[in-house]
């Protein structure tokens, strides 16, 4: 596990005195993708994610993902162009580093409104110019906000160095938002840098479905191989879209639906995933279904029990001023007795701290 702290970055600035200016990279020579006749333009959606955070301004490689992102722009296909789905397609590009975002939000492809987003992206975040830490969770969320009430393929394409804060919520919440699309979500990263970790990171979020890819920055370093990412990344036979998830059919899983300590308050985040379960159970009235609230094991276990039947209460009382019926919800509390993280620290204990929604056995 990799956690980077504010404490990282106000290190670094005490030894570099001020906030130096980066060179700018080159942007590559590219064209928009063209369909050979047996190709079509898979992606219904394209989400464009560059990392502008403070590891990145720290290791100078802020400048190679701003190129890489503004490269991708210009190689991405006309919205016109042939596609199994009819129609142009939906885009967005979100820059981000801590709480600071730079965004060009999703619509019909424009390349012009992409373009003019990629120009502006600067380092970001509330530093003194040093930019902010790495939330891939809350970016991931942002993503799956945007996707809300869309269908067919989504295309994520992330240039980062992959440093991520608490790398096991942003895998949560990666996962969360492949589970809530309805079709498929295809993430294709480019590790810009040298460290092994950010690395590690980023092939793991590709591999989340089978349609991903991860690729480093020495392995689109030019024209050439840029635009066969690129191709890769819209190109082929056009998959079906997926089903969305039946709630007839099983299990319910809120990943992400978490708690601050000792509180059984929702947070804004944790409402985007209950409201997916809520378009759910909208398509399966008639199931009734086990809320079952859960601790991290700090405290006096019968007060955890206590805590944990709160927590499910709350998800109840969310779900039914959502028009759940009441009748057909049941709030019970297993504590700290089924952890599935480790309690030993922060993070651990707050993934821990949780509610799973379920059909009643």
């Amino acid at each position: 596990m990799r956690i980077k702290t504010g404490l990282v970055l106000l290190v670094a600035i005490m030894a570099a005195g001020c906030a130096r200016t980066l060179p700018s990279q080159q942007v590559l020579a590219v064209n928009p993708v063209q369909f050979s006749a047996n190709e079509w333009r898979v992606p219904s959606q394209a989400v464009v994610i560059a990392d502008a955070s403070g590891t990145t301004y720290m290791a100078r490689t802020f400048p190679h993902v701003k190129a890489l992102t503004q490269s991708f722009v210009r190689a991405m296909p006309d919205g016109s162009s042939r596609a199994k789905v009819a129609g142009n397609y939906d885009a967005t590009l979100i820059g981000f580093g801590g709480k600071e975002r730079i965004v060009s939000p999703m619509a019909p492809f424009n390349r012009s409104a992409l373009s003019g987003k990629a120009d502006s992206l600067r380092i970001l975040g509330d530093i003194h110019g040093f930019g902010g830490e790495t939330p891939f969770r809350n970016v991931f969320v942002e993503v799956q906000q945007a996707l809300r009430g869309k269908a067919g393929v989504a295309a994520v394409v992330i240039f980062s160095d992959g440093l991520a804060d608490f790398e096991h919520a942003a895998m949560i919440s990666a996962k969360s938002l492949v589970e809530s699309h309805a079709g498929e979500v295809c993430f294709h990263t480019v590790h810009v840098g040298d460290d092994a970790d950010g690395a590690r990171f980023l092939k793991q979020v590709s591999a989340l479905t089978s349609c991903g890819s991860a690729r480093t920055m020495a392995d689109v370093s030019n024209a050439s191989s840029f635009m066969k990412f690129a191709n890769a990344v819209f190109a082929g036979q056009a998959a079906a879209a997926k089903k969305p998830v039946d709630a007839c059919a099983g299990r319910i899983v809120l990943r992400g639906v978490e708690f601050e300590f000792n509180k059984a308050e929702i947070s804004g985040t944790s409402s985007v995933i209950l409201d997916v379960a809520v378009d759910q159970l909208q398509r399966c009235p008639n199931i009734p279904m086990d809320i079952d609230g859960h601790t991290d094991a700090i405290g006096p276990e019968d007060y955890n029990m206590g805590l944990g039947q709160r927590r499910a209460e709350a998800v109840k009382s969310y779900l039914v001023s959502k028009g759940i019926r009441a009748g057909r919800l049941k709030a019970r509390s297993f504590g700290e007795s089924r952890p599935v993280a480790t309690n030993d620290t922060d993070e651990g204990r707050q993934t821990n701290r949780r509610v799973e929604l379920h059909p009643k056995q």
